[in-house]
């Protein structure tokens, strides 16, 4: 009767460890763990004249066999710990990554065969062709495009001076309610309208690109990112 009370107490104790309470209080407290440590030395201490008087009437392969246990609870606690702190950091890795893949927005454009970067846009919800131009300081569409945008031309004020790969131009100042490339979107972007028979390519410029958190040019692709 005697070695199973000595069981049980070493059982419960053992419980008392390896509970999910105990187990992130000694992971993720950074320094409480030891009042648990405490509480569990004055339960052994409260214990010690039964467990010395038990361990006194004990054969020499009892004693043997309670110390192997002991010994066998120590390293399959220590190894529990291990592994939860193990599946505890690749839980916070993987919602991290998680968390980035939600908030991030990325797009590649393959480069054409010109040599340049271009790219079917949503402008105003509208698809709309493109060409990367960091030389260019806004968006700027042409004319048809900017119909297809369902932008007013009628309302359109070309005063705006801007000179273009055809020479000086006048240009209308607008802003884009967004405009979409891939899963990166920026909205309220300054942009400008080119008159009728102007522009031959409406240019995706540094109004939309500066709002980006980088444009990566890696061989014959561009990568967007915000």
């Amino acid at each position: 009767m005697q070695i199973w009370a000595l069981i049980l107490i070493v059982y419960f104790i053992g419980a008392f460890l390896v509970r999910d309470n105990f187990s992130a209080l000694f992971l993720d407290s950074g320094g409480a763990w030891w009042m648990a440590l405490i509480a569990i030395g004055l339960v052994i201490m409260a214990f010690a004249g039964p467990i010395r008087n038990l361990m006194g009437s004990m054969s020499e392969q009892r004693r043997r066999a309670m110390f192997a246990l002991a010994a066998l609870f120590c390293i399959g606690g220590i190894e529990y710990i291990n592994v939860e702190r193990t599946l505890r950091a690749e839980q916070m890795v993987a919602e991290t990554a998680a968390l980035a893949l939600i908030n991030g927005q990325e797009a590649s454009i393959n480069r054409s065969w010109d040599g340049q970067f271009r790219v079917i846009a949503q402008v105003n919800g509208r698809d709309v062709g493109l060409m990367v131009d960091t030389g260019a300081s806004l968006v700027l569409l042409r004319y048809d495009d900017a119909v297809r945008a369902g932008i007013p031309i009628d309302q359109l004020d070309y005063s705006t001076p801007m000179t273009t790969v055809n020479g000086k131009s006048f240009v209308a100042k607008y802003y884009l309610s967004e405009v979409m490339v891939g899963d990166v979107t920026v909205r309220n972007v300054r942009a400008a309208i080119a008159q009728e028979g102007e522009l031959h390519s409406s240019l995706l410029g540094m109004s939309f690109l500066e709002q980006l958190e980088e444009t990566v040019i890696q061989k014959d692709r561009m990568t967007l990112r915000k």
